[in-house]
């Protein structure tokens, strides 16, 4: 990994700013994503942020050259955390997705209470992100939304966790993994950092409602509200 992504992924969880001469950190309340600005100007006055609503009748049909392959199989510990502002899952190390022919290691999953990205306007139950990242610094998300329906076994191992868990990401991905949304944009915190490949499965996979109740006492609204399209097309598959 680079050095711009470390530092790029470690800004992820530690952004913060003398805010009214107090050093305060970004969260979702009373230093908001109204307040990002202050954290980072690229939040505020970026062209290519996320999350979007995605408007299903005016995505266009995916470029092959942005075929994602998926090879997350993991089976070793990986470290579970509350990092401030979501659980965040860092395996020790992980699989990988291959796009345009480059590996991006798996870094981390974390989950939010609702889904960041709308489809059509619509929120789903919760969302798991998992960040990757390439050896030249290239960022790509893929995300994982969840709706109410059987207790989910890979999820439960998390939420039961006690610091640790050896828990497969295969395990957290939906059936269907050939069919997805695509479009470049952004992290969802500070500092914003545009020029992300962005992947939503349009297949969904089950929470239980005990399940994400639990995952709701982390964090309740910790999403993102979505944010302008600008010039940029959504692509699906």
């Amino acid at each position: 990994m680079t050095t711009f992504t470390k530092l790029t992924l470690g800004l992820l969880a530690t952004s913060s700013i003398a805010f009214a001469g107090v050093e305060a950190h970004w969260d979702y309340g009373q230093h908001g994503p109204e307040h990002w600005g202050h954290f980072s100007e690229t939040c505020e006055k970026g062209k290519e942020q996320s999350p979007i609503n995605i408007q299903t009748e005016k995505t266009l049909q995916l470029d092959k050259s942005y075929t994602v392959k998926l090879s997350e199989a993991y089976d070793g510990v990986s470290t579970v955390i509350d990092n401030g502002h979501s659980l965040k899952v860092t395996p020790h190390d992980a699989g990988y997705i291959t796009l345009h022919g480059k590996d991006y290691k798996l870094q981390q999953f974390h989950f939010h209470g609702m889904s960041e990205h709308t489809i059509d306007g619509r929120r789903y139950n919760a969302v798991m992100h998992m960040v990757h990242s390439a050896k030249d610094g290239s960022i790509a998300v893929v995300a994982v939304l969840f709706e109410v329906g059987e207790e989910n076994p890979a999820l439960a191992k998390i939420l039961n966790a006690d610091g640790s868990v050896k828990v497969n990401p295969n395990d957290l991905l939906p059936e269907d993994t050939d069919h997805y949304y695509h479009y470049k944009g952004s992290f969802t915190t500070p500092p914003c950092t545009e020029n992300v490949q962005w992947y939503i499965f349009k297949d969904t996979v089950n929470i239980s409602k005990a399940q994400l109740k639990k995952l709701r006492k982390y964090y309740t609204n910790n999403e993102r509200p979505t944010q302008p399209l600008n010039k940029r097309v959504v692509q699906t598959k």
